[in-house]
């Protein structure tokens, strides 16, 4: 669950950072090397918290969900 929590925590926070250097080089010209270059560096970390997070998913299953359907108790 931590693990959950951690990841969507550090996937927003990238987001952010990178909308927030796309709307600083719309509105600071000046800079944007650096704000391409943080914005370039966000969405990179972005995606390589979604691969971790694919290949855990994908690696991590050790046994397939549990089936949901309720029991037969012979009622029937």
């Amino acid at each position: 669950m931590l693990q959950r929590l951690t990841f969507s925590l550090g996937f927003a926070l990238s987001g952010l950072l990178a909308t927030t250097a796309v709307a600083w080089a719309d509105f600071n010209p000046s800079r944007d090397e650096k704000v391409i270059g943080t914005f370039v560096v966000a969405l990179g970390v972005m995606l390589v918290l979604a691969l971790i997070y694919a290949v855990k998913w994908y690696f991590g299953l050790d046994r397939p969900p549990e089936d949901l359907e309720v029991p037969d108790h012979g009622h029937h």
